[in-house]
């Protein structure tokens, strides 16, 4: 999701090039990778029980969207495609009759969480959480046959990094980058080197070769294309395969995160927070906590408006009464939204629906929803929904958070301010919408009663004795 404060930064120029610098010897003791990696060392034995709770409700969420995405032939066939050395007694990708070696695991798993946009977030970076954290730890624990408890302790330390990672920046997409393809890998990476229990020295050489093969253009945001999907897909498995790199001997940039061509100088533009900033109370293990379900199938940079919409119409708004639609907001926003609402194309893709604002706002004017069943060819081509989309217009308003009026024949105009939350707001638990968002998301694949056990399989991981039975035992239920 883009941000005010982030998009005012857009167009500032590098005044230098300190890569450029001569290159002087630095001492790998006193880089930010390694001072992760000694502060791993002292981290509880178990997750805190708040934190342990929540990310087993998360895992419940990345099934869910995984179990719609197998569902749509061409996220199957990407699946397939990540997962082509399938082989018995692999890993498995739970949702999907598929496995593979960890890396090409954590791939397909990571591109079946993010197919349908219906994935969480984490507000701290304004990015996708679950996608690279959960697909690579998920791998990485049935490779290692960890505990439920390590699982969930190695998936909470990877969300943490992650938020940890982003928080200083915020979001890089107006820079030009998918943050969960530039903060994913080392948090992912540091992840997996836990579960495989790689000592200080391993651990910090693999958050530093997952540092190196951070990357995503956001280009596919203007052109509505859906290679989204592959860099998540492509970050988890580098997370894997860096991981495993350490573990024979390879050597990352050990200053990869500060360095004067590290991920901070090139991706943030920012220097680097100190190392404490990682490994203060790493032990707290916090990141699952600022995990979002969306309830919405749509960019999370178009959900708050929805929020606020559905919090002042309740009853939704009458399609055939919509005169014009208006969406307010600062410089910020018009060279990313703005430009995009003004000139309206007709999305031609499932991801590039969902990341069209006007198409979006339309379709849940006209729908009274947003769900990834919604997006279908037929629905692309609604005239209804399109002549929505096309009656917005963006409008510049110094100072002004994003905010959308709806007016209406009689002249009656429904207006709402964008809902976002603080990134530094703990999500809330919302137990009954997160089940019902599952059982939505399942009811494509699973009986009833199948549904309900795969909740209680998810929920209760936290005591499994062995990650590759449960994980079987997952595929199982949802063959």
């Amino acid at each position: 999701m883009l941000t005010r404060r982030t998009l005012l930064g857009t167009a500032a120029a590098v005044a230098s090039a300190p890569w450029l610098s001569p290159v002087t010897a630095e001492s790998n003791a006193s880089s930010h990778a390694r001072a992760i990696a000694c502060a791993m060392q002292s981290l509880p034995r178990a997750a805190p029980l708040a934190v342990a709770e929540r990310t087993a409700w998360t895992l419940l969420d990345a099934l869910g969207a995984m179990l719609y995405a197998t569902t749509l032939p061409e996220a199957m066939t990407a699946a397939g495609y990540f997962a082509s050395s399938a082989h018995r007694g692999g890993i498995v990708i739970p949702a999907a009759d598929l496995s593979a070696n960890a890396a090409q695991a954590a791939a397909a798993t990571a591109f079946l969480i993010h197919a349908a946009e219906i994935d969480d977030s984490d507000m701290r970076g304004q990015l996708r959480a679950s996608a690279v954290i959960m697909a690579a730890a998920l791998a990485a624990a049935q490779e290692a046959d960890a505990s439920g408890a390590d699982f969930i302790r190695a998936a909470a330390l990877g969300y943490t990094l992650q938020g940890r990672f982003a928080a200083p920046v915020g979001a890089i997409q107006a820079r030009g980058w998918m943050a969960s393809g530039v903060w994913g890998p080392p948090s992912a990476a540091a992840a997996t080197a836990l579960l495989k229990s790689l000592p200080a020295d391993q651990v910090s050489a693999a958050i530093s070769l997952a540092g190196s093969t951070s990357g995503g253009l956001f280009q596919y945001y203007f052109d509505q294309t859906e290679e989204k999907r592959l860099i998540v897909a492509r970050a988890a498995r580098a997370a894997i395969e860096s991981a495993e790199l350490a573990a024979i001997g390879e050597h990352g940039a050990p200053h990869i995160i500060e360095g004067r061509a590290g991920l901070y100088q090139l991706f943030g533009g920012v220097e680097a927070p100190p190392s404490t900033h990682f490994t203060e109370r790493l032990g707290d293990l916090e990141g699952p906590l600022f995990v979002r379900p969306k309830y919405f199938a749509a960019s999370h940079s178009i959900i708050p408006t929805l929020d606020g919409l559905a919090a002042v119409a309740p009853q939704g708004i009458d399609p055939s009464n919509v005169v014009r639609i208006v969406v307010r907001g600062d410089p910020a926003w018009e060279a990313v939204i703005g430009e995009k609402i003004n000139s309206f194309e007709a999305p031609t893709t499932q991801i590039g629906a969902a990341l069209n604002f006007s198409y979006v706002v339309g379709l849940w004017i006209a729908r009274g929803r947003v769900l990834p069943t919604d997006y279908t060819p037929a629905a692309m081509r609604d005239e209804a929904i399109l002549a929505l989309a096309r009656k917005s217009a963006f409008e510049t308003a110094l100072g002004q958070h994003l905010s959308i009026e709806v007016v209406l024949k009689n002249g009656e105009i429904i207006r709402a301010s964008a809902a976002d939350p603080e990134p530094d707001e703990l999500a809330p638990f919302e137990r009954e919408r997160r089940l019902e968002k599952f059982r939505g998301l399942s009811a494509s694949r699973l009986s009833e009663k199948k549904t309900e056990e795969l909740q209680m399989h998810c929920l209760d991981v936290a005591k499994a004795q062995s990650m590759r039975d449960w994980a079987r035992r997952a595929q199982t239920i949802c063959a």
